[in-house]
């Protein structure tokens, strides 16, 4: 086992697409508890905490810290554009410090492939704008490189907000990247990638890991994951894109088979790769998706959409009287298994 972060990503509350947010409410005691689960059950001793409210951020770090976690602290506030993102990134800069100087062990992480997720940069009204305008490099024009690539103007702010942030906080500093996002790692004490295999990058994900190490600063998986259906691994960090948002309720845009080994089975294959290519730590996503419900009707079962290592019942739903609010996934007890051989090298 030579990872030495063993980490799993923890949402406090994200804007989904038709609005609202993944968690409606984040009760402190459901925090500590899961916090609790997370640390003696999963065997983690890191928990990348995301977000866009800042008093829920700083209330699961807390919460982290009192069971001995590492918090990499990873605001990520949706669509917002440059100066927005970047007050976000002083105000977590702030709340870092705070927990750095009684004794947390806190990385701060400014954004997560933020190409996409931050307006600007990539033309487009929303993230699945911008993600159809970078996967069809076609109907990219001269008007949109007129003021610099977006590549460039991304290391510009990047660069930028990481000297205004270490005048708040004295800890490392870590970047989220996407695998398409050429980053200058200069500005940063951590190399972090968003490393999902798919069909079209399994043959060559291992060189492509391989190459961050060239950077000679520590290497970490900051998110990686499957969803819980028959041919989801094929489909990587796209597997989400399954889910009908235009109906109400949400549904399965077409039947699934669902199947918990694929994605048990995905995670497993990953942690081992990581531990094989040295890299120093690696962040599961995700530990729960209270917003992809499970369903007794296939039609309607989100959680086989989801990341999640849990499958959460909703509320008020017969199968509650059945069920606990969430109960542990094939792929949860694979990752615990993994994770476990660190506790006892």
């Amino acid at each position: 086992m030579n990872l030495r972060i063993r980490g799993v990503t923890y949402d406090v509350g994200t804007p989904i697409i038709n609005g609202g947010l993944t968690r409606e409410t984040l009760p402190l005691d459901l925090v500590e508890r899961e916090m609790q689960v997370i640390a003696k059950e999963l065997h983690c001793n890191a928990v990348r905490i995301t977000g866009q409210d800042i008093e829920r951020l700083k209330l699961a770090a807390g919460a982290a810290c009192r069971h001995g976690l590492e918090v990499w602290l990873s605001p990520s506030v949706h669509n917002a554009n440059e100066q927005e993102t970047f007050q976000c990134m002083l105000e977590a800069a702030s709340a870092c410090e705070d927990l750095r100087k009684v004794g947390s062990q806190v990385v701060l992480v400014l954004g997560c492939e933020l190409s996409v997720f931050m307006s600007g940069l990539i033309p487009g009204d929303s993230l699945l704008d911008r993600l159809a305008l970078l996967s069809d490099p076609s109907r990219w024009t001269a008007d949109m490189l007129a003021n610099g690539s977006p590549e460039e103007r991304l290391n510009t702010f990047l660069a930028r907000t990481a000297k205004e942030v270490r005048r708040r906080f004295a800890g490392p500093l870590a970047y989220a990247s996407g695998l398409w996002e050429d980053i200058d790692w200069h500005n940063f004490d951590i190399v972090g990638i968003d490393a999902y295999r798919d069909g079209t990058n399994k043959k060559e994900f291992p060189g492509l890991i391989r190459k961050y190490k060239r950077c000679g600063k520590p290497v970490v998986v900051t998110e990686f994951g499957c969803c819980t259906y028959a041919g989801a691994d094929d489909l990587g960090g796209m597997g989400w894109m399954v889910v009908n948002r235009q109906s109400t309720p949400w549904r399965l845009g077409k039947p699934l088979i669902r199947d918990e080994s694929v994605q048990a089975q995905y995670l497993t294959e990953l942690l081992e790769l990581f531990d094989k290519e040295g890299v120093d730590g690696a962040f599961v996503y995700t530990f729960v998706s209270p917003s992809y419900p499970s369903n007794i009707d296939p039609r309607y079962d989100l959680d086989t959409a989801s990341y999640s290592l849990v499958r959460t019942w909703p509320s008020g739903n017969d199968t509650t009287s059945r069920h606990p609010r969430w109960e542990r996934k094939q792929a949860f007890y694979a990752v615990a298994r993994h994770y476990g051989k660190g506790d006892n090298p």
